[in-house]
């Protein structure tokens, strides 16, 4: 399930990063947005099929009844893990592809040992009996929630890109290239100015 969102970040980090590259924040924007709902439309489609064949899923791989139950009872909460994990992971694409992995890496960081680590373990070993084996997917689920939701503030939220595609610029050195083109350009325009004034001299003198 991992291999889908992993492919969209891929491709959404060169394309935006290109967008960006070549000063165009609007279709950066765009793909951007088109990557997250893409991703939301996965997210989707695992709920769909891990509620609906988690018995049969399961059996492929074992045949023991309390193996099929515990597994069983823990695909659904699998798939709400993905409906955030495909358009986070997504999102994170997006932050590489704004020259931002930092901000995706802490916020992961932050989601799941800070969040995700300590719920798990209260609702796994805590004084709560009715999670116990559950308790972990949903400290994983709660992980993920915190995770997908910073990433879309960071995304959607957070992110300038007129700013951006002006930052990327001067980071690929495009905008000092086009300082220096611009500034030969009005030295030659000078130096133009400087021979029609000497030969209008020239022709008064005359």
């Amino acid at each position: 399930m991992y291999t889908v969102p992993m492919a969209l970040a891929a491709c959404v980090s060169t394309r935006v990063g290109n967008e960006l590259g070549a000063g165009k924040p609007r279709r950066a924007r765009m793909a951007a947005t088109v990557a997250l709902w893409c991703a939301a439309g996965v997210g989707l489609a695992h709920v769909a099929w891990t509620a609906a064949f988690s018995a049969q899923w399961v059996s492929l791989f074992t045949r023991e009844p309390s193996v099929v139950f515990l597994a069983s009872a823990a695909m659904p909460v699998l798939g709400l893990c993905e409906l955030g994990n495909c358009p986070q992971t997504t999102g994170c694409g997006v932050l590489r592809g704004t020259a931002r992995p930092a901000v995706g890496a802490r916020i992961n960081l932050l989601s799941f040992y800070l969040v995700g680590t300590p719920v798990a373990v209260l609702l796994a070993f805590g004084p709560w009996p009715w999670t116990g084996f559950g308790g972990l997917w949903y400290g994983l689920l709660s992980a993920q929630a915190a995770c997908v939701a910073l990433v879309l503030v960071a995304v959607v939220w957070r992110t300038d890109w007129r700013v951006e595609a002006m930052r990327a610029r001067r980071l690929t050195g495009t905008g000092a290239e086009t300082t220096a083109t611009s500034t030969e350009g009005e030295e030659q325009e000078e130096m133009r100015r400087l021979v029609a004034g000497n030969g209008r001299e020239a022709d008064v003198d005359v």
